[in-house]
């Protein structure tokens, strides 16, 4: 394995060799030196503890030599460097000036032992900045953590693969041989480098509002009233009155949908009574039953099982059910002048004459 410090000497050696071709046009240069790194790198870790770098200025003459070219003249050695070479110099002489204190040489190099998570960063915030332009549904800000998520899909699979692949081999020095693909290396790392602050904000964001809706929706879960229910009170029963205030003993109640309203839900179950207040002291309503006939929950009011009649057995509680007493004999009257007008019966133009009501007695 090829330690940072080695590599570091590698991009040194190759820094110096390319100085002493500087009188060189720079396509002739870069054709020279083309993957000089790679194969030196390859070198080292065959070679190991026994490799050895050769002298560059030596190693600059015999590149001259070997492509038939002249020496090198006066008139290179006094040409201005290349900026890219003088910012290499810049940085190999302020890394041995803060090496001198052994604190800041150890500081250097644990940063440097973090370099892989950074190559990984690096291509997390390169994915979550392209994925939005290739699949649609989120934000750039508030789906990140989404976009994530979808790396686990195919298409972001290989998305999120190629980008760790190339980031991981820019880092260890591969896949850059000449300086057109070195500039862009640097680009991409620059404009990678600016991007990580707001993807992090972007990531905790989009963090926090998935924990939140998931809470809310807990919490919403938890507090929800099965059945039909009047303030977080869940209803038991229903009693019906007709306009001049007297107890309808039997009626069918509907929604705006036409479907059964019930004071136990669409998902009740098959349970002949209503397990909501089943054991909790009662009384428990039970559903209306008639032979040949299906339970209906929606016939109020519901027959009940008084609470000192519980037995705990299925069965035995139905036999015990008995006809529910209307908290009202009478109520008052619904005002002539507001009381609703007939309905028109379906298939017809008019509705029939509504026949006068006819009190009835609440069954005890």
């Amino acid at each position: 394995m090829i330690t940072t410090s080695v590599h570091d000497d590698i991009h040194a050696f190759a820094t110096a060799v390319r100085a002493h071709l500087d009188d060189l046009p720079a396509d002739d240069v870069d054709d020279l030196l083309d993957g000089l790194e790679a194969d030196l790198s390859d070198q080292a870790a065959e070679a190991g503890d026994d490799f050895t770098l050769p002298d560059a200025t030596t190693y600059a003459a015999e590149l001259r030599s070997a492509a038939g070219l002249p020496e090198r003249t006066d008139t290179g050695a006094t040409k201005r460097a290349p900026l890219s070479e003088r910012l290499a110099r810049m940085r190999e002489a302020t890394s041995a000036q803060i090496r001198r204190n052994p604190a800041a040489a150890w500081t250097l190099d644990l940063l440097a032992s973090f370099a892989p998570i950074w190559w990984i960063l690096r291509a997390v915030v390169l994915y979550l900045f392209i994925a939005p332009f290739f699949w649609s549904g989120y934000g750039w800000r508030s789906g990140s953590f989404a976009y994530l998520i979808g790396a686990t899909q195919l298409p972001g699979l290989v998305l999120m693969a190629a980008l760790l692949l190339v980031s991981v081999q820019w880092g260890r020095g591969h896949w850059a041989p000449n300086r057109i693909l070195r500039g862009i290396r640097t680009a991409v790392t620059v404009v990678t480098l600016v991007l990580t602050p707001f993807t992090l904000i972007a990531l905790t964001s989009s963090l926090q509002s998935m924990l939140w809706d998931s809470s809310v929706g807990a919490s919403a879960a938890a507090n929800f009233t099965p059945g039909l229910s009047v303030d977080g009170q869940r209803v038991r029963n229903i009693f019906a009155f007709d306009a001049e205030g007297n107890a309808i003993p039997t009626v069918q109640l509907f929604d705006q949908d036409g479907n059964p309203l019930t004071t136990v839900g669409r998902d009740h179950g098959s349970d002949p009574f209503d397990a909501y207040f089943y054991g909790g002291g009662g009384p428990v309503p039970v559903a209306f039953t008639a032979p040949g006939a299906a339970d209906a929950w929606n016939i109020y009011p519901l027959r009940e099982i008084p609470s000192e009649m519980l037995t705990w057995n299925a069965t035995d509680d139905l036999a015990n059910a008995k006809p529910t007493n209307f908290p009202f004999l009478r109520v008052q009257p619904v005002p002539t002048e507001v009381a609703p007008a007939p309905t028109p019966t379906a298939g017809t133009d008019a509705a029939p004459a509504t026949p006068e009501p006819t009190p009835t007695t609440p069954t005890p």
